[in-house]
């Protein structure tokens, strides 16, 4: 109708790949079908010339026979009775010339068909050819014999010639016999190969049903024996396994600690705005009103390192991804930090080259990386009055960024602790929620570096190692005696 748009075809389903049964039998039965083909030829070919030897020898035996028949009747046509026997043996039609010494015809038919090259006739051995005779393809042989009679003395020529058809019936008679004899062998050899291939991979159809009966939420390893030919796809599947399950936890215990992380302040939240609500005074009802502004910003925040956390486990870094420059998002981070050190008489420093220094990592995530370890820092490490320390160096071959505060540090054997998810220390009474170092290392594993407290006399000194880009590499290496060292 008009105005509709024209419908499309439905698309049709791609092609089911054929089953690995379908793949070993074809793969098999094709090079036997092969081989029968050729060896059908190859018989065809002795076929056709035992056929051809057995009837060339039968006609220089009729020849020799004739021979002997003309030399005994002096001359005569050899009797029907012998012809009869000699026609009956061989299937086709026999004719024959005997001439004397000197070429002197003595009996038989007068036209004999002659070779296209009349080849030299030694005495005993008898010369085959092909011919035309009436218009029917024939074979002859030419045979001269000596003979010792008062009447034939001499050399005595005797042509026997005989159409071709039984010979070449019989040829098709045995390749016929050698093809039946190809196709039941070829049918043999299907049964029992598809048998075969059906008892060889009954080990996968058992693999293959046991994990079927398995439940959503099975991922133990499989322990059924299998051929050595698949164990190695055994072995992937476990260690496939082995990482849905150690992933399955840990978003399990993610979710289980997100859960109860933001049950309490969701629960404050109501709390104080139910508190809100029944004030009975303009400044108590601003008091909880501030409280809970408050406490939806940590909310907020706690929401957002969330997400970021959950971001930097799970993204990979592709090839394609752009380099970072550390050092650069380093000193534009801390710019962005020293309104609020300055409300807090905290001092920035930044101490780092002139030049870039790339390294590899989602440029987006390095600063969000840097912006987490300044927050830290200035949350938990700076008193007022103290300094903050940037520092971004090269060092074996690697970028290091280290951020080092004059706060009260961290324990030694907390250390490992506070890059866990939720975990803060007993001395803080900050309203964090224990993500900002979690989302650090995260950060800089997917990168392919480490993120580790060092040990210090004062205060808390984190450092991060990044691999270097392949074009960072020789620039930071001519910039490494250009660092700057700045106050912000």
């Amino acid at each position: 109708m008009p105005g509709q748009p024209p419908t499309r075809p439905p698309t049709q389903p791609r092609s089911r790949a054929r089953s690995l049964r379908t793949r070993l039998f074809v793969t098999i039965m094709l090079p036997l079908i092969v081989v029968a083909g050729l060896s059908s030829v190859v018989l065809h070919w002795l076929s056709r010339e035992m056929s051809h030897n057995l009837y060339d020898d039968t006609l220089r035996v009729v020849a020799h026979t004739v021979a002997r028949e003309v030399v005994l009747t002096k001359g005569d046509l050899v009797t029907d009775s012998l012809l009869d026997s000699l026609v009956g043996a061989l299937g086709d039609p026999i004719y024959y010339q005997v001439r004397a010494d000197g070429g002197y015809f003595l009996a038989g038919h007068s036209d004999a068909p002659l070779p296209d090259n009349p080849p030299d006739m030694p005495g005993g051995v008898p010369v085959f050819f092909d011919a035309v005779y009436h218009g029917e393809p024939v074979r002859a042989v030419i045979l001269r014999e000596f003979i010792s009679d008062p009447d034939f003395d001499g050399w005595t020529t005797v042509e026997v010639w005989q159409t071709v058809t039984q010979r070449q019936a019989l040829s098709m008679r045995m390749l016929a016999q050698s093809a039946v004899v190809l196709v039941l062998l070829l049918g043999a050899a299907a049964v029992l190969i598809w048998f075969g291939i059906r008892r060889g991979l009954a080990p996968l159809t058992d693999l293959r049903a046991a994990l079927a009966l398995r439940g959503a939420h099975d991922l133990r390893p499989i322990r059924r024996p299998v051929p050595p030919e698949a164990r190695p796809l055994v072995t992937t599947i476990n260690t496939l396994f082995a990482r849905l399950s150690a992933e399955l936890e840990r978003r399990n215990a993610f979710i289980s600690n997100a859960a109860h992380q933001l049950r309490n302040p969701v629960a404050a939240i109501q709390a104080q705005a139910e508190a809100a609500r029944d004030s009975r005074t303009p400044d108590d009802q601003a008091e909880r009103l501030r409280d809970l502004t408050d406490t939806a910003r940590r909310l907020s925040r706690m929401s957002r390192q969330l997400l970021r956390l959950d971001a930097a486990n799970q993204r990979r870094l592709p090839e394609d991804t752009p380099p970072a420059d550390l050092a650069g998002l380093a000193s534009e981070v801390a710019r962005r930090y020293v309104p609020a050190a300055l409300r807090a008489d905290i001092e920035i420093e930044y101490d780092g080259p002139q030049t870039p220094l790339f390294v590899r990592g989602d440029p987006v995530l390095i600063e969000e990386l840097i912006d987490n370890l300044i927050d830290n820092a200035l949350r938990y490490g700076c008193p007022p009055g103290s300094s903050l320390r940037l520092a971004v160096a090269e060092s074996g071959g690697r970028a290091v960024l280290s951020v080092a505060d004059e706060g009260p540090g961290i324990p030694p054997d907390a250390a490992e602790k506070v890059f866990e998810r939720f975990v803060r220390l007993s001395h803080v009474e900050d309203g964090g929620c224990g993500l900002g170092l979690p989302i650090v290392r995260a950060i800089a594993r997917g990168a392919g570096g480490t993120a580790r407290v060092v040990p210090t006399p004062r205060g808390c000194t984190i450092r991060v190692a990044l691999p270097l880009h392949g074009a960072g590499c020789a620039q930071s290496g001519r910039s490494a005696d250009k660092a700057q060292k700045i106050r912000l």
